[in-house]
């Protein structure tokens, strides 16, 4: 298990998550507002004590606040950060009242209010589009080779061969477009579609759930199909190796080393490496045709988990697990949204498990555990990082959007019953709501604060 990162560096990566990203939001609200010819009177990035600020000739207070936990824009017209209208006698000239943002059309109000999670959102498509055009799209037949032990997928009738062309209707035409269907659903029953001689076959899975953790000991409870899907396939050769050198080409389908049968790629280092300098005959299907190769296995020195130098057999193969498929600049856009969709469906999934009791209301939270992992995420690397950052920033843009009074979805709430209205509603029902609000999410900040304070080894989380 990776040891984890510093405090210091805990601290240095959380900030850098979430000040450009509060940034970014809150620069979309005042962008378009000032497009429409609102007036910002104050841009800040924290809440609470001013401890650093300035004024532009606009006039707008430009202030980094003591509470590092997001940050606000208040345009003219607003009594408080949250956007709560001032009173009709606000002593404003007729010119400056027409630069206040109650006093805009209902579309601009609206669109304003939108900018802040729209931006977030595109800056997940951004990245996560800019992933897909520099690393392609990985491409991987949805066949089964093999089950893991106690396979729910095996238990209900799939087989070796079997391609999963379905779960609840939604189509997999690759590897890649299962996790979604699956991982976030433990002990839930599902509708397998899969292909087998030409024929289509429905049948029903109880997902398994499977506890798994990650090097720095984050745990999880998912949802397992108990199907290998490393169908036995030469996808490339590394150093001397043996199989090249005997006539293995890349795509050859390894079908039995020696007397044994090959299903799936895991089984292949299980016959080699106890065989170092071994003569192995290795089959493989090329074209249609049988091909057997006497091959040489090679003898690699490497040190086991128990610190000790051991010699194990090696062919020198690379797995051929589908196939990375160059992306254009608009594929690549239209992967990021796709993507950024359906992480959005499974924060949908996540409230609904949560409401419904399936999942742990523990589950949820908050600053200390976004905190804890940007740390982890920037100790792996750039690509982690960046691949968090756009994690986060597209959960700011779906929480801002709830339509809890306070937040914008809250605005965009008013606006919708102002739109049937035809007349918003009265300033001392927008006040009430909105402090309403408000309590709701210093509650939930609480409760969330409390579940990451307890998942703490101090506490012993």
């Amino acid at each position: 298990m990776t040891g984890s990162p510093t405090l210091l560096t805990t601290i240095f990566a959380f900030l850098l998550v979430l000040g450009p990203l509060v940034l970014l939001h809150e620069l979309g609200h005042y962008l378009v507002g000032r497009l429409f010819g609102v007036k910002a009177d104050a841009f800040s990035i924290g809440f609470g004590k001013e401890i650093a600020g300035w004024t532009d000739r606009r006039g707008t207070r430009w202030r980094i606040s003591a509470l590092p936990l997001g940050g606000y824009v208040q345009f003219a017209g607003d009594m408080n950060p949250a956007s709560a209208p001032s009173p009709a006698e606000d002593g404003l000239t007729p010119q400056e009242r027409s630069r206040t943002f109650h006093v805009k059309p209902l579309w601009q109000r609206a669109l304003i209010v939108l900018a802040g999670p729209a931006t977030n959102f595109l800056l997940c498509v951004a990245i996560l589009g800019a992933f897909a055009y520099v690393n392609g799209r990985l491409v991987a037949e949805p066949e089964i080779a093999n089950f893991t032990e106690n396979s729910p997928a095996q238990a209900a009738g799939m087989a070796i061969g079997d391609r999963i062309t379905a779960i609840d209707g939604n189509r997999t035409e690759s590897v890649t477009d299962i996790p979604e269907h699956v991982v976030y659903y433990a002990g839930k029953t599902v509708s397998v579609a899969v292909e087998r001689d030409g024929r289509t076959l429905i049948l029903p899975v109880k997902l398994a759930p499977e506890k798994v953790s990650d090097e720095f000991g984050n745990s999880a409870t998912l949802g397992n199909l108990g199907v290998d899907f490393g169908v036995p396939v030469v996808g490339g050769f590394f150093g001397d190796s043996p199989a090249e050198a005997a006539g293995l080409r890349v795509g050859d389908r390894i079908v039995a080393v020696g007397d044994a049968d090959v299903r799936s790629f895991s089984d292949i280092p299980r016959l080699v490496q106890p065989h170092p300098g071994g003569k192995v005959m290795i089959t493989v299907l090329r074209d249609g045709e049988a091909h057997v190769f006497p091959v040489t296995i090679a003898a690699v020195a490497e040190r086991g988990e128990d610190g000790k130098a051991k010699t194990i057999g090696q062919l020198g193969i690379r797995a051929g697990f589908g196939k990375v498929v160059p992306v254009g600049p608009v594929e690549a856009v239209g992967l990021g949204v796709s993507r950024s969709f359906s992480i959005m469906g499974t924060m949908v999934t996540g409230i609904r498990q949560i409401v419904t009791g399936e999942r742990s209301a523990r589950e949820l939270g908050g600053p200390i555990k976004i905190a804890k992992y940007s740390g982890e995420q920037f100790s792996l690397g750039w690509d982690a990082f960046v691949g968090f950052v756009a994690m986060i920033s597209i959960n700011l843009a779906f929480i801002n959007l709830l339509p809890i009074p306070g937040l914008d979805g809250g605005h965009l709430a008013f606006y919708a019953a102002e739109l049937v209205r035809r007349r918003p509603l009265d300033v001392r029902s927008q006040e009430w709501a909105i402090r309403t609000g408000v309590a709701l999410v210093l509650a939930l900040m609480l409760f969330v604060t409390v579940n990451d304070l307890a998942s703490l080894p101090i506490f012993g989380g």
